[in-house]
């Protein structure tokens, strides 16, 4: 602890006393909490609110996007063909979202990137046909259900659109082998 800590903490603790006026960006909305946890949805613009009986965060209410990482889908002609390394099947996404319903998300979601894309990448290993060559009807049928768990989160869906598809190798390097990996839970006597 330094000498001056002390002044610092009465500074802040004089702080929560006295209202705080903070700009809203024009792209989000605030989200400012009140007694017993009511929350409701401020701005943009200034915004008075009071930090001993309120608190408050900034939601972005624009289209945000972003590129997922390499999803390894398994593709059915690997399982048929037997081979000693299978092939899957390596798949990228751009996502475009937007947070509608402000409170909603900030009261039910921590952090809006991970869960849009836990749920999108969720939805597509389950609707994945095995096929490199099918038509696109599995994507959209990812979509619409990822759009539907996620409206429940104040969190809607533009667009889930494929940018890169391939066949790979999958492949596990031994230092990535882990006790579940082996029988009954025990490490291989011989690798």
């Amino acid at each position: 602890m330094t000498a001056l800590t002390w002044l610092n903490d009465l500074a802040q603790w004089l702080g929560r006393w006295f209202p705080r006026l903070t700009l809203v960006h024009p792209t989000h909305k605030g989200v400012r909490f009140g007694r017993g946890g009511a929350a409701v949805a401020v701005g943009p613009g200034l915004v008075l609110w009071w930090p001993l009986i309120h608190d408050m965060i900034q939601v972005p209410v624009t289209t945000i996007s972003y590129q997922t990482n390499a999803l390894t889908l398994f593709l059915k002609s690997a399982a048929m063909a037997g081979g000693v390394i299978p092939k899957v099947a390596v798949v990228a996404l751009a996502v475009q979202f937007r947070v509608t319903e402000p409170v909603t998300a900030a009261v039910k979601a921590l952090n809006f990137h991970a869960i849009v894309d836990n749920r999108v990448r969720a939805a597509v290993a389950k609707h994945w046909t095995g096929s490199i060559g099918a038509d696109g009807r599995w994507l959209d049928d990812a979509k619409r259900e990822a759009a539907l768990t996620l409206a429940s989160f104040g969190i809607q869906i533009e667009a889930v659109d494929l940018t890169d598809i391939g066949e790979g190798c999958a492949l596990k390097n031994m230092s990535d082998w882990s006790y579940s990996d082996g029988t009954d839970g025990k490490r291989p006597t011989s690798v």
